[in-house]
Formats: C-alpha cells, sequence, structure tokens
C-alpha cells in the first residue's frame, strides 16, 4: 500500500513567524523593574495570577512537546489509539489530587518545591532536591528542543539538528527576559492558539483525508490492533509507560510554583478544574490526528512525525495555524521548565552557599542558569535515541527521587523524618540512574523498580529514625 510523503511547506513559517513576533512582544513588556531586581516577581510574578491565566499556564506547561512529537504522537503511532488516548487522560488524576494540596502549597508560600522539602528535612535535603529538579528539568527541555527542531523541519525541510539548535535560542530568550510574567502570559497565547489549530485541524482531516470509514478501512489494512483496547499491550506496559507521567505530574515544581504564584486558592481551584477540561478535549485530539498521521504516512514519517507531518497536507495557512499551536505546545513548556531549574539552582543551591545575596544577583543567577542549562540541554540529546526515551528517564527522576518526599512533607509532615526524606531522595534517584545504565535489568521498566525502593526508604528511615 502506498503512503504519501512529507512535503515541508515553507510558507508555513510566516504563520510560526508571526506567533513568535507576539511571544517576544509579550516577553519584552514583561520585562518590569521589579523582576529584574525582586526573585519573588521574577519567579512567581507577584502572586497576581488569576483562573484563566492559571488554567492557560497549567495546561500549556503540561502539554508540550512531550505531546506532539512524544509520548502522545509516538504511542499513536507504534500501538494504537485507544492506548495513547489513555496516556493522555492519565495525568487526571493527578489532577485531582493536586486540586486536593493546592491549599496546602499556597499556604507555606515557597518560590521551589525544594524549599518546602526543606521545612521536614533540613537544608542539605533542599540542596540535594534542587539539583535533582535541575536534571530533571533541563532534561525535559531537551526533548522541548527536539520536538521545536522537527516542526521547524516539517515547515522548512532544513536539518533537524539546525532547527534544534534555533529553538534553543528562542526558548532560552523567551525564559530569561521576563519571567514568570513573560511565561504565564505566553502560555495563556499558545493555549488559544493550540485550540484553534486543532479545530481546523480536526475539520480538514475529516473532510479532505477521510472520514472514519476511511480510519476503519486503513486500520483493516495496516495495523489490525491499532483500535482495539489494548493493541496488544500487557498491563505491565500501561503501568510501565504510565507511572513516569502520573509520577512526575504530582511532584512538578512547575506546577507547585504555579499554585504559589495565584492570587487565592479559589483560583488555583478554578485553574485545574479548566486545566483538567482542557486535557480531556486537546490531548486525545493529538492522539487522533497522530494515528490518522500513522495511517496516511506510513513509513515515510519517524514515529515522532506522526502528528507533526499532518500539517504538510493542509493549505499553509491551515497547517500554518497548526505548526504555531505545536510551537506553543513546545516553547511555553520548554521555558517554563528552564526557568523552573534555574530558580531552583539559584534559589536553593547558590543562596545556600552565599547567604547574604542581594536578591538582584540571585535573579541575575537564575538567568545565567538559564542560559547555561539551555545549552546543557542540547548536549542531552546526543545521549538519548529519541523524544520519548529522554521523557520516561526525566519523569521517573523526579517520580522517584522528589514525588514520595515532597508529596509527604506537604500531606503529613509530622510522620517523616529528615533522613527518611533524604535516604528517599537520593536512594530513588541513585536506582532510576543505575537501572537505566543496566539497561533495565529482566526487562523491568525503571519505574517500576525505582518508585517503590523510594517509597519503602522513605518510610522504613523514617519510623527507623523517629527518635
Amino acid at each position: 500500500m502506498e503512503f504519501a510523503k512529507m512535503v515541508p511547506q515553507p510558507k508555513m513559517l510566516i504563520v510560526i513567524a508571526l506567533y513568535f513576533l507576539v511571544v517576544f512582544v509579550f516577553a519584552y513588556l514583561s520585562r518590569t523593574k521589579e523582576n529584574r531586581k525582586s526573585i519573588k516577581e521574577f519567579a512567581l510574578a507577584g502572586k497576581g495570577l488569576g483562573s484563566f491565566v492559571l488554567m492557560a499556564t497549567f495546561m500549556a506547561s503540561w502539554m508540550g512537546g512531550g505531546a506532539v512529537a512524544g509520548s502522545i504522537s509516538v504511542i499513536s503511532y507504534t500501538a494504537g489509539l485507544f492506548p495513547s488516548i489513555c496516556y493522555a487522560s492519565g495525568s487526571i488524576l493527578a489532577i485531582v489530587i493536586l486540586f486536593a494540596i493546592g491549599p496546602l502549597v499556597r499556604k507555606r508560600g515557597k518560590i521551589t518545591t525544594a524549599a518546602l522539602i526543606e521545612d521536614s528535612y533540613g537544608t542539605g535535603a533542599r540542596v540535594i532536591s534542587a539539583v535533582v529538579i535541575a536534571l530533571a528539568s533541563f532534561s525535559i527541555v531537551s526533548y522541548q528542543l527536539r520536538a521545536m527542531g522537527i516542526v521547524l523541519n516539517a515547515t522548512t525541510g532544513f536539518d533537524i539538528e539546525t532547527m534544534t539548535v534555533i529553538a534553543c535560542v528562542f526558548v532560552i530568550i523567551a525564559a530569561a527576559s521576563g519571567g514568570l510574567s513573560s511565561v504565564v502570559k505566553i502560555d495563556a497565547f499558545s493555549v488559544i492558539i493550540m485550540l484553534f489549530g486543532l479545530a481546523f485541524a480536526g475539520v480538514y482531516v475529516y473532510n479532505n483525508i477521510g472520514g472514519w470509514d476511511w480510519v476503519l478501512e486503513r486500520t483493516a489494512k495496516l495495523a489490525p490492533k491499532g483500535l482495539t483496547f489494548t493493541a496488544g499491550w500487557t498491563a505491565k506496559d500501561y503501568l510501565a509507560n504510565y507511572a513516569p507521567g502520573f509520577l512526575l505530574a504530582l511532584g512538578d515544581q512547575n506546577l507547585y510554583q504555579r499554585m504559589a504564584a495565584a492570587k487565592e486558592d479559589k483560583s488555583v481551584q478554578v485553574g485545574m478544574i479548566g486545566w483538567a477540561l482542557g486535557t480531556i478535549i486537546v490531548l486525545p485530539s493529538v492522539s487522533l490526528l497522530s494515528y490518522v498521521g500513522r495511517l496516511y504516512f506510513g513509513s515515510n514519517i519517524i514515529p515522532s512525525q506522526s502528528f507533526i507531518a499532518l500539517s504538510t497536507v493542509f493549505p499553509w495557512v491551515v497547517g500554518g495555524l497548526m505548526m504555531a499551536s505545536c510551537t506553543g505546545f513546545i516553547l511555553t513548556t520548554g521555558n517554563s521548565y528552564l526557568l523552573a531549574g534555574a530558580t531552583n539552582i539559584a534559589t536553593d543551591v547558590y543562596t545556600h552557599f552565599k547567604k547574604d545575596a542581594p536578591e538582584s544577583q540571585v535573579v541575575f543567577v537564575t538567568k545565567l542558569c538559564i542560559v547555561i542549562f539551555g545549552v546543557a540541554s542540547l548536549i542531552l540529546l546526543n545521549f538519548f535515541p529519541s523524544i520519548l526515551a529522554i521523557q520516561y528517564w526525566a519523569s521517573t527522576v523526579v517520580g522517584a527521587g522528589i514525588t514520595p518526599a515532597l508529596l509527604a512533607t506537604v500531606v503529613c509532615p509530622e510522620k517523616v523524618t529528615k533522613w527518611g526524606g533524604i535516604a528517599s531522595m537520593v536512594g530513588g534517584t541513585a536506582l532510576t540512574i543505575g537501572w537505566q545504565v543496566a539497561g533495565q535489568p529482566y526487562g523491568l521498566a525503571t519505574v517500576l523498580v525505582a518508585f517503590p525502593v523510594s517509597v519503602v526508604l522513605l518510610i522504613v528511615v523514617s519510623a527507623i529514625t523517629k527518635k
């Protein structure tokens, strides 16, 4: 059976360029005197985020390159539609849990999750957790850069590596210019573009490529299991694929940082409800379009292109809008994680060694770390075979190294001890790295080993050292 070829449409760059123009206007207008001098203004946007902006920034931070060129699109291509949709909607449970603990997080009023961790486990734990979170953050940034490189490759036909470097420059500028004030404005704009892009893409695919009958016909010939619920996956496959993202959401500093930056508890809760509804609409739509891309392009594309490649068959305005929405997914997630990781190093590590550092100096160190982490993210790409591999690695680092200790200090701080928290963080992170380097022995995914060990260490060591 013949498959279509992906033919780049350079005209789509016009729409993407207009998107970037608006992004840089937001970044420039967000450069105020306050956020250049105050780390709280720079990292928490003055604690003035309302419900709509929170909804948009939650959505945009969570739906990045991992969705449009990583987990969701790759699972649609390699497994089938329903595993991808289940993966996409799996974060709903995490949102419910975060909704419940949001007031507890705001009450603590911390800039970073490492500062939250310090309350229960001490200054040393704060430094350890900051380093772990920073490692995960720039790992996540790295696959955002690769995803944007794939987007720009689809529009220009230029080398993905070159386009990835260009993407790195854009992400660094957007993150360093105005801090969280800049990031959340870009998030709100990008979510609107994202929704329009997906709506246009869905209508065009249905009317011009083929409706549901076409999908059923191609599936029968190309992927008989593609529309079955399991698509050949076992329960272990489901758990290994869904656990990293779920655990990442529960320990994601980006999300905690936005909770702390809200005007009030009600703003957080309304924002999270909107985020959940947006997740139910947007991510399954990406799953479906990615599956259509697989049926339409087949072996002429790689799995991470299954969603993005569809833009090349649309009229250039529609395709450009879709690519701008992809860019919105990617840029907002990239600059959010870049800002989060840099804030960790500046406020949790740098100030630990230089306690009398003025706030303006801490802001400068944050911006410097943004640049350094951006470059480090590019280098990291050389050590992983795919976006999906980096995604699982970064999610597991947070899920095993941070999430158990973090949730415990928010929900039941009186039941854990300093040494229990440190043992959990160090043990979970070390086992994640070791198990990954060892090639995942016995065929067990890293998260299925590292997370349980981290939880056991937290409980057992806390019980032993309680007195």
